[in-house]
């Protein structure tokens, strides 16, 4: 009966987008068709003919770009950031959408101010497909439950009878200190013989698993979970081993934004690498204090064109990520993908060292939460919230000074939790370095 029901809203969503004159259908087969051509002749030549008429678009409907030429290399065009979006938002929307219906996006905020843009309706169409078809790169199906961990907000909450039909089991983030919260859910999913797939946060996976450990539970084999995807911060070795551990699933990490969409991700076949949406966006990696490309290996920053959106045209839009591209060979990949600039941690020769640093706090027994913070050029904090089996504060200033360099002044504050954001991510690291050094460079 679980079977007929998954398929039943598997045929059901196809049907009603047939008689809708298959807008999603046709956006999956071509992002498929992009996103899997192993020569690259086909990712090469429709992202040029894309490229083309959006920039033709923003020229001739938007004030942003009104005194380009309509031929403009997208390389000539200006790297945009958040900054010039919030402030001079309108100046990016299109005139000739005025009259048409737009859906608003606004960003949470997590790490900076929230801004807001507008997407089409073409626009939301291909963002459905690409969640589609990305989600079945990660064993996800039309028609499995959907178990979504968040902060679940009031504007997000569905009503009830929606979640039953999209099969959606929200998990609220903001719960996961209270382990009986986790236990119950557990039993919950265990009781549940539908086909799941789960999708969340990487640092709530991470409380999860500590908790599982905490308790010496044993590997839930009976929860028929497909899937697992974390997104909106990095997951740690650590994480997805335990996850895989006691949930008998693949782990994936997805790459994306409120105010694009999906922009790489992790899929069965790529191992830790994340494969690119070259069907709906155009990546760059460019050098860190200039709009240069990067280097090949080189660390830098991933700034994006979306192809799609042309109700407000996002072109070379920097996302305050950072990531390392292989251009080489295709599908397309990022190597690297790393948090905001803003959570780069920098060791005292001025190298930016993975923001995975943090991970080494999983190693040491006692640990159950640490953030790392940069204070100044030499100065870093490493905050942890233990249990009175941590005695290894020696060893791991010694492992930090390892990647920050030996004249690094390391002081550990134990603290009785991590705070979340607003949004209910846990921020591994802050570089409060470079927010200070900015300040100071706007200010000469």
């Amino acid at each position: 009966m679980l079977i007929f029901f998954e398929k039943l809203r598997y045929y059901g969503f196809w049907i009603v987008d047939f008689i809708k004159g298959s807008p999603i259908r046709k956006n999956y087969n071509d992002i498929k068709d992009i996103v899997e051509d192993g020569s690259g002749l086909k990712v090469k030549s429709t992202q040029a003919l894309y490229l083309r008429n959006l920039i033709k678009y923003a020229v001739v409907n938007t004030d942003f770009y009104k005194n380009y030429d309509v031929n403009e290399a997208v390389e000539n065009l200006p790297v945009l950031d958040k900054n010039i979006l919030r402030d001079e938002c309108k100046r990016f929307q299109s005139k000739a959408m005025k009259n048409k219906k737009t859906f608003s996006v606004v960003t949470s905020g997590s790490t900076g101010t929230p801004f807001e843009v507008f997407q089409d309706a073409n626009k939301k169409k291909r963002n459905t497909a690409d969640v589609i078809y990305f989600s079945e790169l990660a064993n996800f199906k039309l028609g499995y439950k959907l178990i979504f961990l968040r902060k679940w907000s009031e504007e997000l909450v569905k009503p009830l009878l929606i979640s039953k039909a999209q099969n959606i089991m929200p998990l609220e983030v903001m719960e996961l200190n209270d382990g009986e919260y986790i236990k119950n859910f557990i039993s919950t999913i265990r009781r549940d013989a539908s086909t799941k797939s789960w999708i969340g946060y990487a640092s709530a996976y991470e409380v999860i698993s500590k908790y599982l450990d905490s308790v010496n539970h044993e590997p839930i084999h009976n929860a028929n979970i497909k899937s697992i995807i974390g997104v909106a911060e990095s997951l740690t070795d650590y994480t997805k081993e335990r996850m895989n551990y006691y949930f008998s699933a693949p782990v994936f990490s997805r790459y994306s934004n409120m105010e694009n969409g999906i922009l790489a991700q992790q899929t069965v076949t790529s191992g830790n690498d994340f494969i690119i949406n070259t069907a709906s966006y155009y990546i760059e990696v460019l050098k860190m204090e200039s709009d240069e490309p990067a280097d090949k290996k080189e660390l830098g920053r991933i700034v994006i064109t979306d192809l799609f959106n042309y109700a407000m045209p996002l072109i070379r839009y920097d996302t305050g990520d950072l990531g390392v591209i292989d251009s080489s060979d295709y599908p397309q990949k990022l190597t690297t993908v790393q948090g905001r600039k803003t959570d780069a941690i920098f060791n005292t020769k001025g190298e930016v060292v993975s923001t995975m640093i943090i991970a080494c706090v999983d190693r040491y027994q006692g640990i159950i939460q640490g953030q790392l913070i940069q204070e100044t050029k030499f100065d870093y904090k490493l905050k942890l919230n233990i249990t009175d089996e941590f005695n290894s504060e020696i060893d791991i200033i010694k492992e930090y000074k390892k990647y920050l360099g030996e004249d690094a002044n390391i002081i550990i504050e134990y603290v009785d939790e991590i705070p979340r954001l607003n949004s209910g991510k846990r921020r591994a690291t802050i570089n409060n370095y470079i927010k200070t050094s900015q300040y100071e460079n706007q200010t000469k």
